[in-house]
């Protein structure tokens, strides 16, 4: 049995979070046993609400402090922590650009015996030289850094100084299963809908970078424009704005804003949906276009960094400028035929089994695991 420990320091709940909990779900329950070391200061009830169920399904979470650097004394407290749950493995997840802290945890990590691996979901973003600085010391206690699309591991061994030879890219998953959803039809009737409209699904936080603001600037542009309705699930920072500029344009009618959405409420909206659009500024490799994929839609979304290895511009989607809002525009009244969005539609479904699901995920990452502890002595691993 290969003991693994995820260290997770989110405030908040996010696609981060989704990533280990969804990988948890989907190891080898015979061959590995799963931990998760997280933040005690949490007051996200979303966040709160990951961790039970974690531990509903035999997951044990354990909370303590994370302050690094400020608080040295943490150092002693995670490195307790680690030391009695004895994982073979420590994988500390979005160890990114925002926080040098989580360099610091592979060395505590490695001192109890572990071997180590990272997940980058951000490479991309340049961190704040005092958190590179610290970020790349930590990283010399690092086995394996995963990544997510070959356009991010470029970034990772340019910009955040990792060794090529210690790089993996392991594209995200979901379930295969995902978008079997029953009653779409109802669920476009609950949305408020009026055949023939074409259903614009917008899911995620609403922050200025994912470019909620420039789709309903695009939507009012385009032509197609008395035939569309466009739903927002999420919430954030930028949520005022948007719903100011909806009104502004004269769209209030023809934009319906949900607030934060679950697993399956966001399932369910995908497939009642036509097209998912996601013009964002820069990402990783978002969920949401693979969950619109599995319900076999297309999808409208930026033309930076790995977007491209995920989309196949002009068959299972199109790829724009995402700070372009004439080409926003122009796709929207592009997948306005609706017997392209259906080939789309059927191919970006195909694409996710071939390349995208859950289950080839967690055989990578099983297999990953596996060759980190193969022949070691350290934990007395299996």
């Amino acid at each position: 049995m290969i003991r693994i420990c995820y260290v997770v320091d989110a405030p908040f709940l996010g696609g981060a979070e989704l990533y280990i909990s969804r990988l948890i779900s989907a190891l080898d329950r015979g061959a590995f046993a799963t931990s998760v070391l997280m933040r005690r200061d949490v007051r996200d009830a979303r966040l709160v609400e990951w961790a039970d169920a974690l531990r509903g399904r035999g997951t044990g979470v354990v909370s303590v402090p994370m302050r690094l650097p400020w608080v040295p004394a943490d150092a002693w407290r995670i490195y307790r922590a680690l030391d009695a749950l004895a994982p073979h493995i420590v994988h500390v997840n979005v160890p990114g650009p925002y926080d040098g802290q989580f360099g610091l945890v592979l060395p505590i990590a490695r001192a109890t015996g572990a071997r180590t691996v990272v997940t980058e979901h951000l490479p991309m973003v340049p961190p704040l030289w005092k958190r590179a600085l610290v970020k790349r010391i930590g990283y010399r206690a690092l086995d394996v850094a995963v990544t997510m699309t070959r356009a991010n591991a470029g970034y990772l061994i340019e910009k955040q100084g990792v060794p090529s030879r210690k790089v993996r890219v392991v594209a995200n998953g979901i379930p295969r299963a995902f978008g079997a959803v029953e009653n779409a039809a109802q669920r476009r009737w609950e949305l408020g809908l009026k055949d023939p409209q074409v259903l614009v699904a917008y899911v995620g936080n609403i922050l200025p970078h994912k470019g909620l603001r420039r789709l309903i600037e695009a939507m009012s542009r385009a032509g197609s424009r008395a035939s569309l309705h466009l739903v927002v699930a999420g919430t954030g920072s930028d949520e005022a704005a948007c719903r100011q500029l909806a009104a502004d344009r004269g769209l209030a009618a023809q934009v319906t804003f949900l607030g934060w959405r679950s697993s399956s409420e966001t399932e369910a909206i995908l497939a009642a949906s036509d097209v998912l659009a996601l013009p964002s500024e820069w990402e990783g490799l978002p969920y949401v276009l693979l969950e619109a994929m599995a319900c076999a839609r297309p999808v409208i979304a930026g033309r930076v960094f790995g977007i491209p290895e995920v989309v196949d511009d002009g068959v299972t989607g199109v790829l724009v400028d995402p700070l372009r809002i004439d080409e926003i525009a122009h796709a929207l009244d592009r997948l306005g035929d609706a017997a392209l969005r259906e080939k789309m539609g059927a191919a970006a479904r195909t694409r996710f089994e071939r390349l995208f699901t859950l289950e080839i995920q967690a055989a990578r990452m099983q297999a990953l695991y596996r060759s980190l502890v193969n022949g070691s002595t350290a934990r007395g691993a299996a």
